[in-house]
C-alpha cells in the first residue's frame, strides 16, 4: 500500500508549481492585471503556515513542499511587485512572524488558523467576478489553477492515508474555491472570445 508521505510529496510537488505558471504569465504579459496580490499573499502566508504546521506533525512532505510552495508563491509576488529588496525583506518578516506564531499557539489556535488561511483564494474569487462583470481581460493562469486543483485532491488522499482531518477540512474548502476561480476565469474568457468574434 502507497504511504501517506508518498502521495504528500507528490501533491506538494504538484502543489510547489501552482504558482510557476502564474509568474511566468505575469512576467511574459508585463502586467498582473486581474491576479489579486492580496492573494498571492495570503497564499505565501498559507504555505507557511501549513510548513510550520508539517515540521510541528514531524511531516517532512507537509514541511517540504510547503517550503517549496512558498519560494514559488513568493515569486508570483515579486513578479507582480517588479522585483525589489523592500519586497523580498516584507516576506522574510511576513513567513518569521507566520511560522513563530503555528509553532508557539495552543493547538485549537493553530488548526483555527490553518482552517482561515485556506480561505485565501477568496480575493481572487472577488476580483475574477469583477472582472467576469467588466469584461476585462485578465493575466491568471487557469493552467496553474487546474495544477492547484490535481495537488489538493491528492492532499485530500494524503489526510484520507494519515487520518489528518484538519488537512481533510481544509483540502475540500481549498479545491471549492478554486473550481471557483477556474469556472468564473472561463467563463470571462468565454464571454471575450463570443465579443471579439
Amino acid at each position: 500500500m502507497i504511504s501517506a508521505e508518498v502521495v504528500g510529496f507528490i501533491a506538494g510537488g504538484l502543489g510547489m508549481f501552482v504558482g510557476l505558471p502564474q509568474a511566468l504569465r505575469v512576467r511574459r504579459l508585463g502586467h498582473g492585471r486581474g491576479v489579486s496580490l492580496i492573494s498571492w499573499l495570503l497564499l505565501f502566508g498559507t504555505s507557511t503556515c501549513w510548513g510550520a504546521y508539517g515540521f510541528d506533525i514531524s511531516s517532512p512532505s507537509v514541511l517540504l513542499t510547503n517550503i517549496g510552495a512558498a519560494l514559488v508563491n513568493a515569486s508570483v509576488i515579486m513578479a507582480i511587485m517588479k522585483n525589489n529588496l523592500k519586497s523580498i525583506a516584507l516576506l522574510s518578516v511576513y513567513a518569521s512572524a507566520l511560522s513563530a506564531l503555528i509553532l508557539n499557539l495552543p493547538s485549537a489556535v493553530v488548526s483555527t488558523i490553518l482552517i482561515l488561511v485556506v480561505f485565501a483564494q477568496t480575493p481572487q474569487i472577488v476580483r475574477s467576478y469583477k472582472n467576469l462583470h467588466a469584461g476585462a481581460d485578465t493575466a491568471v493562469s487557469i493552467s496553474g489553477l487546474s495544477v492547484s486543483s490535481i495537488s489538493i485532491a491528492l492532499w485530500f488522499v494524503y489526510a484520507l492515508l494519515a487520518d489528518v482531518s484538519l488537512i481533510l477540512l481544509s483540502a475540500s474548502i481549498a479545491v471549492s474555491l478554486n473550481i471557483s476561480v477556474i469556472v468564473l476565469e472561463l467563463i470571462g474568457k468565454r464571454r471575450r472570445a463570443l465579443k471579439t468574434t
